[in-house]
């Protein structure tokens, strides 16, 4: 199996996976849940090139 095969494998089980969670589970869980992910993503959208470097621990960087 090729590495888009798995991939689609993969995220089809997550999806299985994150619906029968959202099924078994309270609306208030899930969507903590789901609040964490997203505030993490704009957080990382409005994350400069330096605060990324830092983040990580890196001191030396190439400035384009």
């Amino acid at each position: 199996m090729g590495f888009i095969e798995e991939n689609e494998k993969e995220r089809r089980s997550f999806v299985h996976k994150w619906a029968e969670y959202v099924r078994t589970h309270s609306d208030k869980d899930w969507s903590k849940q789901q609040n964490v992910i997203i505030n993490s993503g704009l957080r990382s959208a409005f994350t400069t090139r330096e605060q990324f470097f830092r983040m990580k621990g890196e001191k030396n960087y190439v400035k384009y």
